[in-house]
């Protein structure tokens, strides 16, 4: 006699059924297919982007002075590379894509976590990519355009365009994305290359600018304000802004334990002895008025050391800079977006990965918006308000990280970084959350910034309401409907094998 589960099509079906998200959605789980070059290229592609190009002059304007500035910079690049040694031990501790909310969680609890999600992924990030879709739309312009200056409006319209193309290729093929990401930084490297060869071309000519560089002069005039030193660090690590990009995609690394933190150290290291090779460049090329007044630092190193042919040069070079960086953040973001969904904390709908192309669509689509919807506000606005956001995170995933040593002293960690650079890393990032606050200039739009919490907390109460009395109960009932009509089903189907068997009975005994 068969059983219930075979005379049931409706339970044999549910068998088969994939694995679901919260959204109702089938899970799927992304490839494994990033080694140590390409996550090293990842890391490069994602800093070396427009930072280079903009931050120079406010580092010089708040130092005063061509030697304090370099070794700002100088200090930054060994903080952010201190930052990805420790984010590798979260990262191989706990091997999961998602980054600072995987951390956060795991010592705070949901509601930190959340916080950080919601500013990183629809504050923090996009505000980030719209700065560089800007100055990738303004640099292509100039190559082509040389009448009147365009309208605001125009140059916003070029940097959507630039925007969408990137998200349809990331929709399409995240490998296609990658390999795209692993030739622009092959691409950035000669740049910076041909940014040292303009300043030896000057060096030559015996027109370098010697004095930025001579104990005696480097340092005149620079400023006696250590809260100027403090912007100055806030400029240099706006340039660093994407060290972290691999923890977001943890669960793409092949060997996690050995790519996220080779991959990640040796990204940093290539970023920070490139920018600082540039800013030596630019203070051998240019004289210290100069740098503090130019707008287009690259191009005018390279008008000075070549003309027009290096200023063209100069000008591709940022554009493919520029849009590699974009490329770069889109992807890991994107990322970021569907693991947090996929456990439950944005909606499940944005957890969805085509099982075609194997790209989280709906993650990319989200992130897009966003850029979009900043390219409505100025850009110096939106750098000053994501800044002050985005290091009270930091802080409070070393705070994290300090927590969990104390609280999980056993759990494997493949990697195990000291505890005392965690804890200076924690102030460091902290001084960074409170700088602006004194500063007149800024102290405005880093308030502005911290408003998103609040704005978040409403929206984490909000999911869990509509949670908790619309969806659970909703649940619940197409849960209890199913299985109604299943029992009434399977009571049918036995129903009918009696009398079938009762007839065939029935007809023997006559």
């Amino acid at each position: 006699m068969t059983t219930a589960d075979e005379k049931s099509p409706l339970l044999c079906a549910k068998q088969n059924i994939p694995e679901l998200e919260s959204g109702g959605l089938p899970k799927q789980k992304l490839e494994r297919t990033i080694g140590i070059l390409s996550a090293s290229a990842i890391v490069f592609g994602n800093c070396v982007g427009a930072g280079i190009f903009i931050s120079p002059r406010g580092v010089y304007e708040q130092t005063g002075s061509g030697g304090a500035g370099l070794l700002v910079w100088a200090l930054a690049g060994t903080i952010a590379t201190l930052c990805t040694y420790a984010y590798a031990e979260l990262g191989c501790m706990m091997p999961e894509s998602g980054g600072e909310f995987v951390y956060i969680k795991r010592a705070f609890g949901e509601l930190p976590a959340f916080l950080f999600s919601f500013c990183y992924a629809f504050l923090i990030r996009p505000a980030g990519i719209t700065v560089v879709s800007i100055t990738l739309a303004e640099y292509s312009i100039s190559l082509v355009w040389k009448g009147e200056p365009l309208s605001p409006m125009m140059i916003k319209a070029v940097a959507t365009s630039f925007v969408l193309l990137v998200a349809v290729v990331c929709c399409l093929s995240s490998k296609a994305l990658i390999k795209f990401c692993n030739v622009t930084s092959f691409i950035k490297l000669i740049l910076v290359g041909f940014l040292l060869v303009c300043g030896l071309a000057i060096v030559i000519k015996g027109e370098g600018r010697l004095d930025n560089f001579r104990s005696d002069t480097a340092f005149i005039g620079s400023s006696p304000n250590p809260v100027s030193y403090g912007l100055a660090f806030y400029f240099c690590m706006f340039s660093f802004q994407s060290w972290n990009s691999l923890n977001y995609m943890t669960e793409e690394l092949k060997t996690p334990n050995r790519t996220l933190p080779y991959g990640g150290i040796m990204g940093l290291m290539a970023v920070a002895t490139s920018y600082i090779l540039a800013n030596i460049s630019y203070l051998m090329i240019l004289d210290f008025a100069e740098i503090v007044e130019s707008t287009t630092i690259g191009m005018d190193c390279g008008r000075i050391s070549f003309g027009k042919v290096g200023e063209v040069i100069m000008c591709i070079g940022l554009c493919v800079s520029c849009l590699g960086c974009l490329a770069g953040v889109m992807l890991c973001i994107s990322r970021n977006i569907q693991s947090t969904a996929e456990q439950g904390v944005f909606p499940g709908w944005m957890a969805y990965v085509n099982p075609t192309v194997n790209t989280p669509i709906a993650g990319i689509l989200v992130f897009v918006v966003f850029v979009l919807a900043y390219l409505a506000v100025d850009v110096n606005i939106l750098i000053q308000c994501l800044g002050t956001v985005e290091w009270l995170f930091y802080a409070l995933t070393f705070a994290a990280f300090i927590y969990l040593r104390h609280k999980e002293p056993d759990t494997h960690r493949p990697i195990k970084v000291p505890v005392f650079i965690a804890i200076i890393l924690f102030f460091t990032t902290s001084t960074f959350v409170v700088l602006p606050l004194f500063s007149a200039s800024s102290r405005t739009t880093g308030i502005i910034g911290l408003c998103a919490l609040p704005f978040g907390a409403v929206f984490y109460y909000a999911q869990h309401f509509y949670k908790r009395w619309i969806d659970e109960p909703k649940e619940g009932f197409q849960k209890n409907l199913f299985e109604f009509h299943n029992h009434k089903r399977i009571n049918t189907s036995e129903s009918s094998d009696d009398d079938r068997y009762q007839g065939k009975t029935e007809m023997v005994y006559r």
